[in-house]
């Protein structure tokens, strides 16, 4: 390890990767590396939060998967080069705000964290193209969310929304949705007035119908999946008209 960082800072390293190293705490010679612009601590043990990576203010990608930590280190907002951020299968369980600082981030993964909401600061980060939070228990997202108007791609899968914040249609930019095993008993009404969407998967809530303005809506779509839900009312010109609408895409609406 110490030959590691030793070679690391005599080089003045842009790349550090100290993953599965069973650290549970980071070496303090890390914060001498003030050129690194990305640092690899998935899969190790860490319990405190590495406040080391405060002094690297050229870091670009943080990758902190699969550890022990509960908080993120105070003033990570500071990081303001950072574009890659993933704590997933940490128990966090909550974000802080300061994460509405990190101005150039683009990507943000928070997998199975136990998280119970998502900073409503989000909406501050104008470049945010992804976000993936799937195995949580997030039930309501914050009404600032739909500013994020460069998102791309969201992944909500496995958490216990019920409904979409008013104006999601302003996700201007969206075009790939997952919503599985949440608890929707319905369509959103706001999905039928993006036409970025592409993909939406909406597999094992409580859908029952899906009215027809829904799928006019609909008029970009390349996938609309609702496996697994109980649908009870099937039109025989669902499937056609769908298919007009969707340029002849294959669209998995109901199990046959």
């Amino acid at each position: 390890m110490n030959a590691l960082l030793l070679e690391a800072l005599c080089k003045q390293s842009e790349l550090l990767n100290l993953s599965h190293r069973e650290l549970k705490v980071l070496p303090p010679s890390v914060s001498q590396l003030t050129q690194l612009k990305k640092l690899f601590l998935n899969d190790n043990k860490l319990l405190l939060p590495p406040t080391e990576v405060l002094t690297l203010k050229k870091l670009e990608e943080l990758v902190l998967d699969q550890n022990q930590l509960t908080l993120l280190p105070s003033g990570i907002g500071s990081l303001c080069y950072l574009t890659y951020l993933s704590l997933s299968h940490n128990p966090v369980s909550i974000l802080p705000e300061e994460i509405g600082e990190l101005s150039e981030l683009r990507e943000l993964w928070a997998v199975g964290c136990n998280l119970i909401s998502l900073p409503s600061s989000l909406w501050k980060l104008r470049q945010l193209q992804k976000i993936g939070a799937r195995n949580n228990h997030i039930a309501t997202l914050p009404t600032e969310f739909v500013q994020l108007k460069a998102l791309q791609w969201l992944n909500l899968a496995n958490n216990e929304l019920s409904d979409l914040p008013k104006n999601f249609m302003n996700l201007e930019a969206l075009a790939y949705l997952n919503l599985d095993g949440n608890k929707f008993e319905q369509v959103p009404e706001s999905l039928s007035d993006m036409p970025s969407l592409l993909v939406i998967y909406m597999k094992c809530n409580y859908i029952r119908s899906l009215p027809d303005d829904r799928i006019l809506g609909l008029t970009s779509l390349t996938k609309l999946d609702l496996r697994e839900n109980p649908l009870t009312r099937r039109p025989s010109h669902w499937k056609v008209r769908i298919h007009i609408q969707l340029c002849q895409s294959l669209i998995s609406v109901i199990p046959q």
